[in-house]
């Protein structure tokens, strides 16, 4: 059964498996970087033409690429099909992946962590949970994005009033730089 939320609903996979060549590949013939980079450099022009955009390439089982791909007004599935049948025919026979290799092509999903700043940009006034690389955790509103850094903003439990409003105080305000996150997810409150 699959979890609700794990995964993007917008997923194609492609699986290519060949009964001959399983166990024909060892993981360790891989480079991952070099499949990466050679990801990154076959899909730039695509993802450029569809105003798309890169935000992580996984791998997994060694034999499972996942590719995850965004836009800033969101991505459809068959922007998805088409980049995954792209990637198969510069994949399939070019000699650094395995014959069974196994591939998905996907959006991020909600709750898979932010990776690239682009990524902010479209989640403004929504909730996010920062944790920093010194262990600071910050659960906050995105109101900014810039080219360096995030604005978050406390945001507080509404409370009702009987008496009358005291002196509020302003809402806590974090500027946090891209490099000193160690992980950004959004959060859902119901």
């Amino acid at each position: 059964m699959r979890e609700r939320g794990r995964k993007s609903p917008l997923l194609f996979s492609k699986r290519t498996v060949s009964p001959n060549l399983v166990g024909d590949f060892k993981e360790e013939e891989m480079d991952f970087g070099i499949v990466k980079d050679k990801i990154e450099e076959w899909l730039t022009p695509l993802l450029e033409e569809k105003n798309l955009f890169l935000v992580d390439v996984k791998f997994s089982m060694g034999r499972k690429l996942e590719v995850y791909v965004d836009s800033d007004e969101g991505i459809h599935i068959d922007d998805c099909a088409t980049i995954s049948r792209f990637l198969e025919k510069h994949l399939d026979g070019s000699g650094i992946v395995p014959d069974n290799y196994i591939l998905e092509v996907s959006s991020p999903g909600m709750d898979n962590p932010l990776r690239i700043p682009r990524q902010y940009k479209r989640r403004i006034g929504r909730i996010l949970e920062v944790v920093k690389n010194d262990g600071t955790n910050i659960e906050a509103q995105l109101v900014e994005v810039g080219p360096e850094n995030i604005l978050l903003r406390e945001v507080k439990p509404e409370v009702k009033k009987k008496k009358k409003p005291a002196e509020e105080q302003p809402a806590k305000e974090f500027v946090v730089r891209y490099d000193e996150i160690k992980k950004a997810v959004l959060q859902f409150k119901f």
